[in-house]
């Protein structure tokens, strides 16, 4: 089968030929329709995750995916053979992902979270669900922004932040987001997506944009860029009580030690039932995917680097094809 991973740490990923994996007990092996990139794929690779868990080479990329079962290893209840499934397909060992034209996953108990496809949900959409999508639920279940109440999201284009913004202002939040460049269609993108207010790069400082629409401040701040200098600059407008939640290690120890407001550096909390729910936005359209990329499998050492072309302004997520 066609795969793509690394020999060891530290390797560029390529794509190149493996035997198919077999699912041993409590696994399923899964013929892969599609997948999608995360910036903890890069991670892997690089061993900046190594102490975080066990390993085995040569190692196939890809925690996101969505495909058909193909086989059930010895003691699997939950899922057949034939059914569409869909999930983050990180297990312990990790060694066989979605970048690959079939993989293996612990069905139950898992690290990762496995759920069934609704039947009009194609697998290009369930594919770009999982990670970015369960992160955007966790961190607004955590925030406890009530309806009415504001939210301020860093870094609204991407993957996390377009999952973000949909399901906020689907809960009554005021969302107000931020995008770097100057794009008008950017703009515009993301109040469809449900933002109130953007604020583009280039624009005033973001701590002065933010007295102009709130100035009574916001009730949280999701944070999906990572720039200490940035969140340091609003965490002044967090009201008393409120949240900062920073997906990508924004918050230095200064923020993390601040008693007024609820600071932290979210970690995915994985449930079946939060990918059901994602499952069930997506399919009744409450909840609409921005893919901005989409590659063949070949593709993937590209797309993990970012050199693919965006469609539309949004970054969102990049799908790979794989059959």
């Amino acid at each position: 089968m066609r795969a793509v991973g690394i020999e060891r740490f530290g390797d560029t990923p390529e794509l190149r030929e493996m035997p198919e994996p077999e699912p041993g007990g409590g696994q399923v092996r899964i013929a892969v329709e599609a997948a999608a990139t995360n910036p903890l794929d890069l991670a892997v690779a690089s061993g900046a995750l190594a102490e975080l868990g066990t390993y085995r080479f040569p190692l196939t990329l890809g925690m996101d995916g969505a495909g058909t079962v193909i086989a059930v290893g010895d003691g699997v209840t939950g899922f057949r053979v034939g059914e569409r499934v869909f999930g983050q397909f990180w297990g312990s060992p990790y060694q066989f992902g979605t970048f690959a034209d079939v993989c293996v996953v612990q069905a139950a108990p898992a690290l990762g979270a496995l759920a069934v496809v609704p039947d009009e949900l194609p697998g290009r959409v369930a594919a770009a669900l999982p990670t970015a999508g369960m992160t955007a639920l966790g961190v607004l279940d955590h925030a406890r922004v009530p309806a009415g109440g504001t939210l301020l999201v860093i870094g609204a284009t991407g993957g996390v932040g377009t999952f973000a913004v949909q399901a906020a202002a689907a809960r009554g939040i005021r969302v107000l987001a931020t995008a770097t460049g100057r794009s008008g269609d950017t703009a515009d993108r993301l109040r469809d997506l449900g933002a109130d207010a953007v604020v583009t790069g280039g624009a005033q400082p973001l701590d002065q944009a933010l007295r102009d629409l709130a100035p009574g401040g916001v009730d949280a701040v999701l944070d999906a860029v990572g720039d200490r200098a940035l969140t340091g600059g609003v965490a002044a407008s967090v009201r008393e009580g409120g949240a900062l939640l920073s997906t990508a290690f924004g918050l230095d120890d200064r923020l993390l030690a601040d008693r007024r407001i609820r600071a932290a550096h979210y970690r995915l909390d994985r449930k079946p039932e939060r990918l059901a729910e994602l499952a069930e936005l997506a399919a009744s359209g409450a909840l609409r995917p921005v893919i901005g990329a989409e590659v063949p499998l070949q593709d993937t050492p590209r797309a993990l680097t970012g050199d693919v072309p965006i469609a539309g302004g949004l970054r969102g997520k990049t799908v790979i094809r794989v059959s």
